[in-house]
């Protein structure tokens, strides 16, 4: 992964040493102008983002709630059953365990359904963030003649001026505070 991340970084570099001279040449002079934008901070940084990883908090909590109950219920069913093992026939007994192994399956099934039900509706969300992040930076870049936009992940080093993060993040913010985390 790293030497994948350093092969993106050193073509890149190799091809801004080599695109805005080609570029210059031919536009008459007209250098290119590049601009970076930090996806990372505006997915936790903008109104929509947190209201996102709020929501998915709130969700996972009920959700722990609900199965700590159920976990409750099943550890005592489970006593009930080894209590009632010496009272049983092995018939009964074996009825009985078999309908307990089957409560606890089906317990665990909820629970793996709820849990990528949650991270579907998270994902879901973030997409959508992610969308409106490409449409503002995009909706800047038209209005400052931006030639490159690239992501802050892609660059080493970067001059302070070339980063439009934080007026893309204000106007997100303005655009969008909320995006829902739908759970099914």
């Amino acid at each position: 992964m790293i030497m994948f991340r350093f092969a993106f970084v050193l073509s890149f570099v190799i091809c801004l040493c080599l695109f805005p001279s080609a570029s210059f040449a031919e536009g008459g002079g007209r250098s290119q102008t590049i601009a970076v934008v930090d996806v990372d901070r505006l997915l936790s940084d903008s109104k929509a983002g947190k209201s996102i990883q709020d929501q998915h908090s709130k969700k996972r909590e009920v959700f722990k709630k609900e199965f700590s109950k159920l976990e409750g219920k099943l550890i005592e069913a489970e006593k009930q059953l080894v209590k009632d093992k010496e009272n049983l026939s092995p018939e009964e007994f074996l009825k009985k365990r078999q309908g307990f192994e089957k409560e606890f399956q089906e317990t665990r099934r909820l629970f793996q359904k709820r849990r990528n039900a949650l991270e579907k509706g998270l994902a879901e969300a973030f997409k959508m963030l992610r969308k409106i992040i490409i449409q503002t930076t995009a909706d800047v870049s038209d209005e400052h003649k931006f030639d490159i936009v690239v992501t802050r992940e892609s660059v080493v080093i970067v001059d302070k001026k070339m980063d439009i993060t934080s007026e893309v993040l204000q106007r997100m913010n303005k655009k969008i505070s909320t995006i829902p985390l739908n759970v099914e």
